[in-house]
């Protein structure tokens, strides 16, 4: 495979193989790559490299030097295809989407077709990123021995032309503040660039700093003479009389509306959601949307990054609480009321919708706005209250995906990791107390669920109680029956900000939410609905993902079996087990646990064995959808792989629920993969549980399977003990079968050990009783492995 390359020429040389930096030593080396790039996709003359290497220094071999520096070039990239030889010369072809001078010179195109086409905010954001592509001085660290290498300026004049465009756009779209530090120091750097001098003025007028901005056109003035001996130009002397002349440039003191909540003082975390949304709303005009669950941070996330931004917005910055969570939502009426007075308009109360809307977007044509949309419900109680054009740009917030708005920028906020939990955690209560109790800190954060509300609970908690140790906070989170008590600090109501959730879906959705919460299992796929709810599949399904928009679900990803996978949020499941007791779902759970229980049995019957084993029990209900089995059984290993984790929890839960012919159906079909995985631990807890409260011949079958674990872990002794009980056990029965099985594993036993003669013993016992209870297969089996020992 070809290896990927990243050039940088905007800035110091750098070259990156595969995301890994190559270093290059060589000056040589250095100024024949910078060239040949600079020249990208055209042939580069060996007669102009050799004078970028040389000058006027040049030898009669400076051809074959040349040829030598390209060798050792290719031999240091180690990819001969990337130069190329051409006719007289050189040539190489990097991506442009990863060679910053390509990626610059295409990103100020798509600028310019923006600019034909009159969207200045594409404009404005393509010139931005085309911008931060520069990290100072083309090509700063080589040295070029050709006089007049006049690429590199005409790279530096290129990017202060796009610098000037884009500082008549930031000051065309009202952004004074915004460009006034750096055309201070741009005036500096290039004290002959008239254009920014122009620049700077005209921001500090439009700030209400007229007098800075007539002092600028006196220093203006003063470099112009000294250096040149020339006056002001045109632009710079007409701007100043209009200055003067207050001609109406500057804007005259207004009243603006400043209605953000208070600045989060200690807002933790959310580096990437706030570096994404920061630029997009200082630049785009389009919406931008953060949803998630009730208390992850939502609205505390969009007040931080309003407030970064509402310098860009010289007209005001709104803010309006909708209400999406509670039971009757704003209505859009009073929402436009709400806003049209926060715009210094009262409308006429008996306005109709469509009236107040008309007058909203008239008002907001013509200034530049930010207007964040706390708690929206939907699509349409929002839809109205969108500016509608690109100078002001709206902020939402929701708990539902909000996909229907168009080209709306989404942020999908997640509960914290666990690092930025503890830093929260850290900046509240202290570092040295949590570094003092890591193992307790860490506690809190993973009981809390990572939910920021929960969090800021703890804290407060624990800030309301600082003689309590961290641990103490700990243990009392981790009973469950109180942990919902525990978050419940001042206003900070964990349990009510749930309920919102949950009291939001109808009677059916809401029995779907407690079903999935009572699973005490990992995660779940999507077919699991369908048995739980008593439901054809596409209406279970079409349940399910309901409660994934309202966020009472997280879909956390797909497996290796390509299937969807499911999980209820940590302090979601403690809610859900406050509204129902266990008992209540016991139906249910029992066909769910009978299709895991049909399934894990299909699967066993395909699992190679290495040891005698009984056939998984055949479950006694309605066998497992065809096509379901045979959809997920196509790697029957695979699929124990993967759903090892919920087959485990599903043993404990159903022993629990008292569904104990589910739990033993689960573990006895789940010894031979617990066998061929050497997953001896598993296996012997999971049989111990089952062993608990079963029938007779259930724990015959038990016993024999606890009996070939021992034989396989080295423990002959107890096995021979419990194989020979299992034996007892079926004899009482009149079981031959059950009988042979242990025989056979007896004999098998003996074998291990060397004990030849008593393993022939067993085995011709076992023969014996498969063939008396007309087990010709397994009879002929055990022969053969009698014949093995000849």
């Amino acid at each position: 495979m070809s290896p990927s390359w990243d050039f940088s020429v905007l800035g110091p040389l750098r070259i990156r193989r595969d995301g890994e930096v190559v270093p290059l030593r060589s000056a040589a080396q250095r100024v024949l790559l910078a060239v040949l790039l600079l020249r990208a996709d055209r042939s580069v003359p060996a007669e102009e490299l050799i004078e970028h290497l040389w000058g006027e220094h040049v030898t009669d071999n400076a051809r074959a030097r040349l040829q030598t520096h390209v060798m050792r070039l290719r031999r240091r990239l180690d990819d001969r295809r990337l130069i190329r030889t051409v006719p007289g010369g050189y040539s190489i072809t990097p991506s442009v989407e990863r060679f910053d001078l390509g990626r610059f010179h295409a990103l100020r195109a798509a600028a310019a077709r923006s600019e034909q086409h009159g969207d200045t905010a594409e404009e404005l954001r393509l010139l931005g990123e085309a911008l931060a592509l520069w990290r100072g001085r083309p090509l700063a660290d080589v040295s070029s021995r050709r006089p007049d290498w006049i690429e590199t300026e005409s790279l530096d004049e290129l990017r202060l032309e796009t610098v000037e465009r884009r500082n008549e756009l930031e000051l065309a779209r009202g952004n004074h503040h915004r460009v006034i530090d750096q055309l201070r120091t741009l005036v500096i750097e290039h004290p002959l660039r008239e254009r920014f001098w122009a620049q700077l003025m005209l921001a500090l007028h439009r700030s209400g700093q007229p007098a800075q901005a007539l002092d600028t056109y006196q220093r203006a003035s003063t470099v112009l003479e000294t250096q040149l001996g020339v006056d002001p130009n045109t632009e710079l002397r007409e701007l100043h009389l209009k200055i003067l002349t207050d001609s109406g440039e500057r804007h005259a003191p207004r009243s603006v509306p400043a209605r953000l909540p208070p600045a989060i003082a200690d807002f933790t975390g959310r580096t990437r959601e706030v570096a994404r949304l920061g630029p997009l709303l200082e630049s785009s005009g389009r919406t931008c949307t953060i949803t998630g669950t009730a208390g992850v941070g939502k609205t505390t996330l969009a007040i931080h990054t309003a407030h970064l931004v509402r310098r860009s917005y010289p007209d005001g910055q709104l803010y309006l609480n909708l209400r999406g969570a509670e039971r009757v939502p704003m209505s859009t009426a009073e929402a436009l009321g709400r806003l049209l007075r926060g715009l210094g308009v009262v409308p006429e109360s008996s306005g109709e919708v469509e009236e107040l809307v008309e007058l909203y977007r008239d008002r907001v044509a013509n200034l530049r706005v930010l207007l964040v949309l706390d708690e929206v419900s939907d699509e349409e109680q929002v839809r109205p209250l969108l500016p509608n054009t690109t100078d002001s740009v709206a902020l939402l917030t929701g708990r539902t995906p909000l996909a229907g708005l168009e080209a709306a920028h989404r942020v999908s906020l997640e509960v914290f990791p666990e690092r930025e939990a503890l830093s929260l955690l850290e900046g509240a209560v202290g570092e040295a107390r949590v570094r003092a109790e890591a193992a307790a800190a860490s506690e809190i954060v993973r009981l809390c669920g990572y939910l920021p509300l929960a969090l800021r609970a703890a804290t407060a908690r624990l800030l309301a109680r600082p003689h309590w140790r961290l641990r103490k906070l700990a243990s009392r989170l981790s009973e469950e029956s109180r942990r919902l008590d525990e978050l419940n600090v001042s206003d900070l109501d964990v349990r009510a900000r749930l309920a919102s959730c949950y009291e939001r879906l109808d009677e059916p959705r809401r029995r779907a939410f407690r079903l999935f919460a009572l699973l005490r299992i990992p995660d779940f796929p999507r077919w699991v609905a369908a048995p739980l709810l008593a439901r054809d599949r596409d209406t279970a399904e079409d349940v399910l993902e309901t409660l994934v928009d309202e966020r009472l679900v997280d879909c956390v990803g797909r497996d290796r079996l390509g299937q969807a996978r499911y999980r209820v949020p940590e302090l979601f499941g403690v809610l859900a087990r406050e509204l129902v007791a266990e008992a209540d779902v016991r139906e249910p759970f029992l066909r769910m646990f009978d299709l895991w229980w049909d399934l894990a049995a299909r699967a066993a019957r395909s699992l190679p064995r290495r040891v005698p084993l009984f056939e998984p029990l055949p479950r006694r209900h309605e066998p497992c959808n065809a096509t379901l089995s045979g959809r997920l059984l196509r790697d029957p290993e695979l699929w124990f792989e993967v759903e090892w984790p919920v087959l485990r929890a599903g043993v404990l839960q159903s022993a629990e629920l008292g569904l104990h012919e589910q739990a033993h159906g689960l573990v006895i079909a789940s010894a031979a993969y617990c066998d061929l995985r050497a997953r001896f631990g598993d296996w012997e807890r999971l049989n111990r549980v089952a062993l608990g409260r079963v029938d007779a011949r259930t724990e015959a079958i038990l016993l024999q399977q606890r009996g070939v674990l021992h034989v396989r872990t080295h423990r002959y002794s107890e096995a021979e003990s419990l194989l020979e009980l299992s034996r007892n056990r079926f004899d009482a029965l009149d079981d031959a079968e059950g009988a042979g099985h242990a025989c056979r594993a007896s004999g098998w036993s003996q074998q291990q050990q060397g004990r030849i003669a008593s393993a022939r013993e067993y085995y011709s016992l076992a023969a014996g009783y498969f063939e008396g209870a007309g087990q010709a297969g397994m009879c002929a089996e055990t022969r053969r492995a009698l014949l093995a020992l000849e």
